[in-house]
């Protein structure tokens, strides 16, 4: 399932919920930016130790790939795949 447009994002192992809205920001910038292109099909994955995470920091994570793709684009190209099926769509109800 791992295409070559994909990115598994790394934290610490300690982990387990990520919050705020510059810290999804850095981490976008750090780890997907560069790395794939959002405006093909892609999948962004969340390390199983992942179990919530805040809409402060899916809102600092996604904003400039609303800006560049829109919310459209967002349903249409990423797929996000995390510890659990629930997570994954809740991390994009929050962009709603």
């Amino acid at each position: 399932m791992n295409n070559s447009n994909s990115i598994k994002l790394v934290f610490d192992k300690t982990i387990t919920r990520l919050a705020g809205y510059p810290y999804g920001e850095e981490i976008y910038e750090k780890q997907v930016k560069d790395h794939i292109d959002i405006q093909k099909p892609c999948t962004i994955y969340f390390p199983k130790n992942i179990e919530s995470i805040a809409s402060s920091f899916v809102q600092g994570f996604f904003s400039q790939i609303i800006d560049i793709i829109g919310f459209q684009g967002i349903e249409d190209n990423i797929s996000i795949v995390s510890s659990s099926e629930e997570l994954s769509e809740e991390i994009l109800k929050m962009l709603i």
